[in-house]
């Protein structure tokens, strides 16, 4: 046994795809941890009221960073993976991914800035906004598509681990009254922007890459390619988010801070799957063969994982300071959803978009965000959190069940065809 494991961490391939995941797993883990470890703290200090219209704001951001990620977390990681070996290649892949985000970045900021100025209920908190726009560059910026594609990910996670525990630690230093609260979008906007800057030059120095001129001709013709999977990762914002946003809209602030806090609490989850996906997902494009292992021991510990923060889920709430009705109902039905999209992950992400399926799963999550965003407001309007709670389990049911039924018909069609071939 320990000889095969020292065979097994001796082989490159493995060695590499094991560096990988421990590298975005602190990566995604400083991302969600730290955040979590400040929350009791903010609203202790800020107060639900004053933390919510973060929540409420954060919620109003994701619309926009979803136009600005476009998918390139999948579609321009699959191509710096089939062509990582040719640098001049990389350079134009990379060149043409940060000029395109860049114009979606401006068309964004051109609607959005106008809708925060405009709507009453933003201008109750016009500086918290404004400050969220800073997160929103910075996300745009950072090149975690290029670092996934090569699979090399460790140059940035002790630089992003600098980064975001200054951002921890100017929270506890400088937020200490209500009135603070702008600070939390101002830090979390810097040091966003900070870690974007230095990963294109970590990205330019170590990889020897070059910004290239890209013309708009280029830039559209990346759009349309890229449009299945943008399509794919933007459509669920409009049941996930949505969530998110109606709850605030129509219970008001501090309803949005409750549900945002008990969403962080499954954050941590989902962060640990999208680690798991992020890494898996350039290795799977080369090791095919290997998915069938990979699928089942994940879910096996993704089960155990779930099932022991189900177990100490009040705990944690005692901890943070989430106490209202249902809170616990409102957790059972988020973890229930948070399984669901990991069979999403696995059989959408890992399966068919690995294999160029792109437009079956633009169609799976077209349909489940349809139906997520036409329950959305019957659903909160006339259950509160836990209808808020259910509509996000919905969708994200849909997903898990569709992903899966289309990988067990395309994997029997493979089969009936390899029969085939092996009679004639």
């Amino acid at each position: 046994m320990i000889s095969k494991v020292r065979t097994m961490l001796g082989n490159k391939d493995t060695s590499q795809l094991l560096k990988n995941f421990f590298s975005l797993a602190v990566l995604k883990l400083v991302n969600a941890v730290l955040p979590f470890v400040t929350l009791p703290y903010l609203i202790k200090v800020l107060g639900i009221q004053q933390y919510g219209a973060i929540v409420l704001a954060l919620s109003l951001m994701a619309y926009f960073q979803a136009v600005t990620d476009y998918g390139f977390n999948l579609s321009a990681t699959r191509e710096i993976a089939r062509h990582r070996a040719n640098k001049r290649q990389l350079s134009f892949i990379y060149s043409k991914t940060i000029i395109t985000k860049m114009y979606l970045l401006l068309s964004s900021l051109a609607v959005l800035v106008p809708i925060i100025l405009l709507v009453p209920q933003f201008r109750e908190d016009l500086l918290v906004y404004l400050l969220m726009c800073l997160m929103l560059i910075g996300q745009t910026l950072f090149p975690e598509w290029f670092f996934r594609g090569v699979e090399r990910m460790g140059y940035i996670t002790a630089l992003n681990l600098i980064v975001k525990l200054s951002f921890t630690i100017g929270v506890f230093i400088l937020i200490k009254a209500p009135q603070d609260y702008w600070l939390y979008p101002f830090l979390l906007g810097v040091s966003y922007i900070i870690v974007a800057f230095i990963s294109h030059y970590i990205i330019m120095r170590k990889f020897n890459l070059k910004l290239i001129f890209v013309g708009i001709k280029r830039v559209k013709k990346t759009l349309k390619i890229g449009f299945p999977l943008f399509v794919n990762q933007f459509v669920p914002t409009l049941f996930n988010n949505t969530t998110n946003f109606l709850v605030g809209m129509i219970l008001g602030k501090a309803s949005a801070g409750y549900f945002g806090a008990t969403r962080q609490v499954v954050q941590i989850l989902t962060v640990f799957n999208s680690v798991v996906s992020g890494v898996a997902f350039p290795y799977l494009i080369r090791y095919k063969e290997k998915f069938g292992v990979f699928s089942k021991y994940y879910l096996i510990l993704i089960s155990a994982i779930s099932l022991f923060l189900v177990l100490v889920h009040q705990y944690i709430f005692d901890i943070i300071g989430i106490k209202y009705n249902f809170d616990s109902e409102v957790f059972y039905i988020l973890i229930a959803g948070f399984l669901a999209i990991v069979f999403y992950s696995v059989y959408s992400t890992n399966y068919l978009i690995s294999r160029g399926y792109d437009k079956l799963v633009m169609r799976i999550t077209i349909i489940a965000s349809i139906i997520g965003f036409v329950l959305s407001f019957p659903l909160i309007y006339k259950f509160g959190l836990l209808g808020g709670a259910t509509n996000i389990f919905i969708s994200q049911l849909i997903l898990g069940f569709g992903s899966y039924f289309y990988f067990k018909k395309i994997n029997k069609e493979m089969k009936y065809e390899n029969q085939k071939v092996c009679k004639k």
